[in-house]
């Protein structure tokens, strides 16, 4: 019976093992988006967003408030929980059925034969490793999901963005953002956030119309 105590109590440490980590790489990624532009000024505060009313050769994103504003980035954030959920669930059901399997043969135990016993004892071994690789296929697909979706942003974020600036001209835009990079100082008008997101939002309507 010695056995059949270790095998329930790894059981169970698939089971915390599964739901800790497909929530905490979740929230971790998603609390921590990579920044826009990586040759950004250090410092400790982000500037208030303000009106455009002042010249400067200087524009500045807040990051922060773009993925907030950003219709197509709330989509992809939407994702990401929808996948979640699935693989949740889908781990959760087999957990639950493997769970009764191995209570149905404590119960049963002490009417079996050895042979028998032993063989149970490997058929649930086997399963509980098949249930192991699962939680392990699961763990690389959803990261390999979160870089796709994330590849997605940044790029269709950068590209609007250089497009952007063959209108204003601006010699350099910095990304400024809670998670590393912000800048250490700016004027008030040279926030182009509320523009940027506007014209992304205006393309992003466009391509879901035309869809």
């Amino acid at each position: 019976m010695k056995n059949i105590s270790l095998l329930i109590n790894g059981v169970l440490a698939v089971a915390i093992a599964i739901l800790y980590y497909l929530h905490f790489s979740y929230s971790s990624q998603c609390e921590s988006p990579k920044e826009i532009e990586d040759d950004t000024v250090i410092t400790s505060s982000i500037p208030e967003e303000t009106n455009n009313d002042v010249s400067s050769n200087i524009g500045y994103i807040n990051v922060d408030s773009l993925q907030e504003k950003y219709a197509l980035y709330e989509e992809l954030i939407q994702k990401l929980k929808s996948r979640q959920t699935k693989y949740e669930r889908e781990i959760s059901a087999k957990m639950t059925v493997f769970e009764q399997k191995v209570k149905d043969f404590q119960e049963k135990a002490p009417t079996m034969s050895q042979f028998e016993g032993q063989m149970k004892q490997q058929e649930l071994a086997e399963e509980e490793q098949k249930l192991y690789k699962m939680r392990e296929d699961f763990s690389v697909k959803f990261q390999e999901e979160e870089i796709k979706l994330n590849d997605e942003f940044q790029k269709t974020v950068k590209a609007y963005i250089e497009k952007h600036n063959k209108e204003t001209n601006f010699d350099i835009i910095i990304g400024a953002s809670q998670m590393g990079n912000v800048v250490l100082d700016h004027k008030p008008g040279i926030d182009i956030t509320n523009s940027v997101v506007e014209g992304l939002n205006a393309e992003y309507k466009k391509q879901i119309e035309t869809k």
